[in-house]
């Protein structure tokens, strides 16, 4: 009798399986937690493509036709994004991917520009720093008289016009141009993060043909190891994980882009 005793109190203190009902809550926050993120980044996306952002003039900083069609193209691209709020996850796809595609060419191809840019601003410095050897005088004479012409203004005032001069147009426009490459993408990471699964799964394919046509893409590669991380589908994590390895293997081979030559 004890040990029957003994043995029905070691089955009484055993923690009960958890339930279906239980199981099906825990389900429910995460979908719940899940369509209050995607709200929450859709209403920031859509007042941000409200307010209508451009890349301005590109004339100003490309002179290539080549670069001009470039940045032509990612207008083209922005412009249909920002024309109306998309009412389904699809139709937001079907602008994002080519939005996201034309702004990371551009942003590319101004990256290669504006260290191409910083090049030659090192050989003039060089240049200019051995001139100033021999003419010590007329440097001392020039620090002297913008001395004299700065006298009463306000230090932040030219410290900020220093940095306006300081930047090329190139440089503006690749702050410009990377800064909207980010909004795309985190846009259409809206869908591939917190979407239901067949919008996941639909924001992987899309991702997928993005990654495909340009394999080296650090915003897009940063998506995809948070896509990942976040993914509670078995599969889709696993398509994830593999498509984000692979970008980080063609990272190690040199790359020899057209839109850099």
């Amino acid at each position: 009798m004890l040990a029957l005793a003994l043995a029905s109190c070691r089955h009484e203190e055993q923690p009960p399986a958890p339930s279906a009902s239980a199981s099906a809550a825990g389900n429910e926050f995460t979908a719940l937690s899940r369509e209050r993120h995607l709200q929450a980044e859709l209403t920031r996306a859509n007042a941000r493509w409200q307010s209508k952002p451009s890349l301005g003039e590109c004339a100003t900083a490309l002179k290539e036709k080549s670069d001009l069609e470039l940045c032509e193209s990612a207008k083209s691209a922005l412009a249909a994004i920002t024309a109306a709020p998309a009412e389904t996850a699809d139709a937001a796809l079907t602008t994002l991917v080519p939005g996201a595609l034309a702004l990371g060419r551009l942003s590319e191809r101004l990256r290669y520009l504006s260290l191409e840019e910083l090049g030659q601003r090192r050989i003039e410095g060089d240049a200019g720093a051995a001139r100033s050897e021999r003419a010590p005088g007329a440097v001392a004479s020039a620090l002297a008289a913008a001395s004299h012409a700065h006298q009463g203004e306000r230090a932040p005032h030219a410290e900020e016009r220093a940095v306006q001069l300081s930047e090329s147009p190139i440089s503006q426009q690749l702050s410009l141009t990377m800064r909207l490459e980010r909004d795309v993408i985190r846009n259409l990471g809206a869908y591939l993060e917190y979407g239901s699964l067949p919008v996941r799964r639909a924001a992987f394919e899309s991702v997928k043909s993005l990654h495909a046509q340009r394999p080296r893409w650090p915003a897009l590669d940063h998506l995809l190891r948070e896509s990942a991380v976040l993914e509670t589908d078995d599969a889709l994590r696993r398509d994830l994980q593999q498509l984000s390895a692979g970008g980080a293997l063609s990272k190690r081979q040199p790359d020899h882009s057209a839109e850099t030559k």
